[in-house]
């Protein structure tokens, strides 16, 4: 998956389909950016005679710039012939009832995942004759309370947080499931700091496969990495959402967040993001 200009958005290729992965958050302040990414993913893929699909994730949308941006794409997407759809996993309830109220979902097809969107097959024959100005209408009428647009920050305890022992009597894994955000992530250094005047020094931060992140967690995580290796101690991450993955990857901090040797040695294949040592 390649960065773009547009900070947070990715693009990448998938059966034929080029995929553009939304940025955490979706305004008036980044629309221009992402319509020019994609404007050019649909051009390129109605060139190569495949298609776009467009996938909003876990972002939030801050006002109706992610609506109308669709809207444009689905003109431009019929003009060239070109297949749009997009893809809102069901916890994004607040995108997909948007999409719902705008009729916007009656023009592009709406798949939960990015596997599912990009295996249906693409329907035979020229570009259908679409007019999006009702729904464009639609969207300048929307209030953003009416969709949960701006969705109110969660309460911390949409955070849950459980510690387990790992088992080896050294390191403690530390669970994460929900969402982070503004509101949450400030609590998980609480909880991590606490656990280090604790005493804990070896700590494997697990974040669930489903957790939401909305805010940057790792100048809390990288914190409390030096606090504890200052200590001979570690703070690894066994598992990453994706979009976090990217981050780490693209700032080369893999190696930052890595085991003890003596405790991966004992447990291989934990999905580490790094071997090396911490």
């Amino acid at each position: 998956m390649k960065d773009t200009a547009v900070p947070g958005l990715a693009v990448e290729t998938r059966r034929g389909f080029v995929v553009l992965s939304m940025p955490a958050q979706i305004s008036w302040q980044n629309y221009a950016g992402i319509r020019e990414e994609v404007s050019k993913a649909l051009s390129l893929a109605s060139g190569a005679g495949g298609g776009v699909v467009v996938d909003f994730g876990d972002a939030v949308l801050l006002d109706a710039a992610g609506l109308v941006l669709l809207a444009r794409a689905e003109t431009r997407a019929q003009l060239l012939g070109c297949p749009l759809r997009a893809v809102v996993p069901e916890p994004s309830a607040h995108v997909r009832r948007a999409l719902q109220l705008t009729g916007l979902s009656r023009l592009v097809p709406v798949h939960a995942d990015v596997a599912s969107a990009t295996a249906a097959p693409v329907p035979a024959g020229g570009a259908r004759d679409v007019d999006t100005t009702h729904v464009l209408d639609a969207i300048r009428a929307l209030h953003p309370g009416d969709a949960g647009l701006t969705p109110t920050p969660p309460a911390p305890s949409e955070l849950m947080i459980t510690t387990t022992a790992a088992g080896d009597g050294d390191h403690t894994v530390v669970h994460l499931s929900g969402v982070l955000d503004a509101v949450t992530v400030p609590r998980l250094g609480d909880t991590l700091t606490e656990l280090v005047e604790g005493n804990l020094r070896h700590l494997m931060v697990r974040m669930h496969d489903r957790l939401g992140v909305r805010s940057d967690p790792l100048p809390i995580l990288l914190g409390i990495r030096w606090r504890v290796a200052a200590e001979g101690g570690c703070l690894s991450l066994p598992a990453v959402p994706a979009k976090l993955r990217r981050v780490i990857d693209r700032e080369g901090l893999a190696s930052a967040f890595t085991g003890c040797r003596p405790f991966e040695d004992r447990l291989p294949g934990t999905g580490l993001l790094s071997t090396g040592p911490a």
